[in-house]
């Protein structure tokens, strides 16, 4: 082969090597060669920030971000998994998380208030996984008093960093839901009904809050004071002797709204000029208030009845039917013949017919007769069951000594 130099060729840690040397009879060893990692998802990262601006889609930040063409097409396209990218709105957080070496490692989308979207490469090409955001779980403790309606009272509390949205619908909600066949919220509440609670609120890692689960409420109405409890094993809530809060009929089909006219067999008509009766109960609320059904039951009339206006009629179990009426307009499906649940929307407050201004007339008919619906007495829901009624007795004592902790208007953390 001669004095020249020779080529070897060595595999060192899955590369070819080429080697210029001398001959073999001369060569030295080579030494071994240990792999050094330079980089990898557990090495020091770069994080960029970012923030959708208005009039802008997720592909004008990626470009900010100094993502290449094929990248921003890959992470773009696996996105759509889960959201629409196109349906992205103003201020939605963007994070592009880099190695020291400058190689996108993921691109997260805060896609809402509890999950995110980290989209990142794989041997597959790009993928998605839709992470949730942790929270932690605060169980709160208030109390407060009513002045002039339950609205105002929530509005009025002392309730330190809740936000106006956190209260209205996580606390006032949920101290009607328990009570919404017990009280009359528009008719029964005086000055000086009270009330506690004991409710959850997740906290998000910005410090942001989403609604938990209301536990516990009481409420002191008229001095006579009402306890519910949840019970997580029914899903709804239970009195101190375990008889559930649920009634065949709500207590009225709109929500914190005043008494305009009551049930009256002698009333003048402001718009007729004459005394009539008047056999239902109208409800003063601003026209495009949803209206609901009090019970389970089948629509018997939906549409335009003299002086009613827009109306529904709906026939329920044991002769009884109820009349919504001066609707504005009736909600989409229904009709006669169809089956609506208790509490579901048939349709919003109006001045339809016979009305002077917007508002609910509302009528219970038992037996083809107009009867006062605040006069009636209605069963209630099924019960605790012997094998449960330990276990409830066990939570509901618990929750009563939370309630205890609130003593004047205010809030209080338990956990």
């Amino acid at each position: 082969m001669g004095r020249g130099l020779l080529i070897f060729a060595v595999l060192v840690t899955g590369g070819l090597t080429l080697i210029l040397g001398r001959p073999a009879s001369s060569q030295r060893q080579m030494p071994e060669l240990t792999p050094i990692v330079v980089s990898g998802r557990d090495a020091d990262a770069v994080v960029g920030a970012d923030t959708l601006r208005r009039g802008e889609v997720l592909a004008q930040v990626l470009t900010r971000q100094a993502l290449t063409g094929n990248e921003i097409a890959g992470a773009v396209d696996a996105l759509r998994e889960y959201v629409n990218p196109r349906l992205l709105r103003a201020g939605v957080e963007v994070q592009v998380t880099r190695t020291v070496w400058d190689s996108v490692l993921d691109v997260t989308v805060r896609v809402d208030p509890d999950n995110q979207v980290r989209i990142y490469r794989s041997e597959f090409g790009w993928r998605a996984d839709l992470v949730a955001l942790p929270v932690v779980v605060d169980t709160i403790v208030l109390a407060g008093a009513i002045n002039s309606s339950l609205y105002n009272s929530i509005l009025a509390l002392d309730a330190g960093s809740l936000s106006l949205q956190e209260r209205i619908e996580q606390i006032m909600w949920g101290i009607y839901r328990p009570f919404q066949w017990t009280i009359d919220f528009g008719i029964d509440l005086r000055r000086g009904d009270s009330y506690k609670a004991v409710y959850e609120r997740h906290v998000r890692p910005d410090g942001t809050v989403r609604p938990g689960r209301v536990l516990a409420v009481e409420f002191t109405n008229r001095g006579t004071a009402y306890r519910a409890f949840w019970f997580d094993d029914r899903g709804e809530y239970f009195a101190d002797d375990g008889s559930s809060m649920r009634k065949v009929f709500l207590k009225a089909p709109v929500d914190f709204r005043r008494i305009s006219s009551r049930f009256n067999r002698n009333r003048y008509h402001p718009k007729l000029g004459i005394y009539r009766a008047h056999l239902g109960v109208d409800y003063a609320a601003n026209s495009g208030t949803r209206v609901s059904a009090t019970a389970d039951g089948t629509v018997t009339r939906a549409g335009w009845w003299g002086g009613y206006g827009r109306i529904v009629e709906i026939r329920h179990v044991n002769g009884y039917r109820t009349r919504y009426a001066h609707m504005s307009f009736i909600a989409k499906g229904i009709r006669p013949g169809i089956r609506v649940r208790q509490g579901q929307l048939i349709g919003h407050v109006g001045s339809s017919g016979l009305a002077t201004g917007p508002h609910l007339h509302y009528e219970m008919l038992r037996n083809g007769k107009q009867v006062n619906p605040k006069g009636v007495n209605m069963p209630s829901g099924v019960p605790i069951s012997d094998s449960d009624m330990p276990e409830y007795r066990r939570i509901r004592d618990r929750l009563i000594r939370l309630l205890n902790r609130a003593g004047r208007p205010g809030l209080v953390s338990v956990d």
